[in-house]
C-alpha cells in the first residue's frame, strides 16, 4: 500500500495521451486485411539505435522492445497479436536482444523512456533479470519501464527448459523478486519455483523507489494479476481493424481488485499497442471502408486515439505498418508521427481516472 501511494505522486500529475514507438529490433512490421506481421530484417540493417534517436527528436514519449529468445520452425500456439492466431514471425526470425539493445539506446539518448514490450518474464532467472534491467535504469539516468508477461509461444517455452503450463505461477514470483531486489537491501525469497536466501544487487536503479511494472495480457486472469502485483495494464490491438473497446472487461475486474485492495485507480496505468500508419489524403488506405485501426491522414489517426482514450488509454505504442519492410520507411513514419500526431495529442484526455503519465 504504501509503494502504491508513493507511485501514484511520483506518476500522477496533469497529463494527456503520449505516443509511444514499438522497437524494430525484431523487424518491420506490416499488415494485411485480417492479421499483423513482422518481415524479418538482417540485424546489421536494423539500426535499433538510430530509430530510438529519431523518435526521441521527433517527441515520442518512450520506445518499447519486444522478447524472444529463440523461434520454432513450426508452431502452434496462437499468437496473441492476432485474433486468429495466425503467426507473426517467420521460422527463421533475426532478432536483437532486448536488454542489450536498450544499454545501448540508453547511452546514446537522453530523455526518451524505453520500456519492454513485454519482457517474458518465465524466461530466465529473476535475479538476472533484475540486474540487467536496474542496469538499463542506472545507464538511461531514470528512463526503465518495465512490460512483463507469462509468454505465449509453447515450443519456445519447451526450448528453454521450463514448463509451459506454470509459467503464470512464475511469472508472479519472478515479479515480486524484482520488487525485492530493486528495494530490499538484501533480498530473501521462498516460493513454489524460486528460493533467495539473504544476497544483495546493487546499485539500485535510480527511480525512486523503483521503475514501473506494467503487466502485458489479454485474459481476466492477467487483468487479476496486474491490479494484484503491477502498476499498470498492457494489452494489445495490432491486428488491423481492432477495437479499442474491445477490453473494458478486462478494466472492469481490475477496477475491482484495485478497490478490494485499497488502491486508487490514479496508481494504475492504461496503455495499449496498436498498429500504425500515417498516409495523405490521395491515398486508398485513407478511403478504405473499414478503415484499418490508426491508419489513414493525421485527422483520421487522431479520430481512432480520441477513441482509446475514451476507452481509458493515455499511453498507446504504435507499431508502424511499413508495407516496403525497409527500415527508411519506419524513420519516415516516425516523422509523419513527430509533426502531425504528437502535437495534436496535447487536446486529448483519456477517460476513466487512471493514472494519465509515466
Amino acid at each position: 500500500m504504501v509503494i502504491a501511494t508513493i507511485i501514484a505522486s511520483i506518476l500522477e500529475r496533469a497529463g494527456l495521451m503520449q505516443i509511444g514507438l514499438y522497437a524494430n529490433t525484431h523487424g518491420v512490421g506490416f499488415r494485411d486485411d485480417v492479421n499483423n506481421y513482422t518481415r524479418s530484417v538482417p540485424g546489421v540493417m536494423l539500426q535499433p539505435v538510430e530509430v530510438a534517436q529519431s523518435a526521441e527528436r521527433t517527441g515520442f514519449h518512450s520506445i518499447w522492445f519486444p522478447d524472444h529468445v529463440c523461434m520454432p520452425s513450426e508452431t502452434s500456439s496462437a499468437h496473441i497479436a492476432n485474433q486468429t492466431g495466425a503467426r507473426s514471425y517467420s521460422p527463421r526470425h533475426e532478432m536483437l536482444d532486448a536488454a542489450v539493445v536498450m544499454g545501448a539506446v540508453a547511452s546514446a539518448t537522453s530523455t526518451i523512456k524505453l520500456g519492454t514490450s513485454v519482457l517474458v518474464a518465465p524466461y530466465r532467472g529473476p535475479l538476472s533479470d533484475a540486474r540487467q534491467f536496474a542496469t538499463v535504469d542506472v545507464l538511461s539516468g531514470g528512463r526503465l519501464l518495465l512490460g512483463v508477461g507469462a509468454g505465449w509461444m509453447a515450443e519456445e517455452f519447451a526450448a528453454l527448459g521450463v514448463d509451459f503450463a506454470e509459467r503464470g505461477k512464475r511469472t508472479v514470483e519472478c515479479i515480486e523478486i524484482y520488487k525485492r531486489s530493486w528495494l530490499d537491501d538484501f533480498v530473501s525469497f521462498d516460493g513454489d519455483y524460486y528460493t533467495i536466501n539473504d544476497v544483495s544487487m546493487d546499485p539500485k536503479p535510480l527511480q525512486e523507489p523503483r521503475p514501473p511494472i506494467i503487466y502485458g495480457g489479454v485474459s481476466p486472469l492477467g487483468a487479476r494479476r496486474a491490479a494484484a502485483h503491477c502498476d499498470g495494464f498492457y494489452p494489445v490491438f495490432l491486428d488491423p481493424f481492432a477495437d479499442p473497446n474491445r477490453h473494458s472487461g478486462l478494466q472492469t475486474i481490475i477496477k475491482a481488485e484495485l478497490e478490494l485492495a485499497g488502491r486508487p485507480f490514479s496508481s494504475f496505468i492504461m496503455m495499449a499497442a496498436t498498429t500504425m500508419r500515417i498516409t495523405d489524403q490521395k491515398d486508398a488506405l485513407a478511403h478504405q471502408t473499414p478503415r484499418k485501426i490508426c491508419t489513414g491522414t493525421p485527422e483520421q489517426v487522431l479520430e481512432d486515439l480520441e477513441t482509446f482514450a475514451r476507452a481509458g488509454y493515455s499511453l498507446v505504442v504504435a507499431k508502424m505498418d511499413c508495407p516496403s519492410g525497409e527500415v527508411e520507411e519506419i524513420h519516415e513514419q516516425i516523422g509523419r508521427v513527430g509533426q502531425n500526431i504528437i502535437p495534436q495529442c496535447e487536446a486529448i484526455e483519456a477517460s476513466g481516472g487512471w493514472n494519465t503519465q509515466f
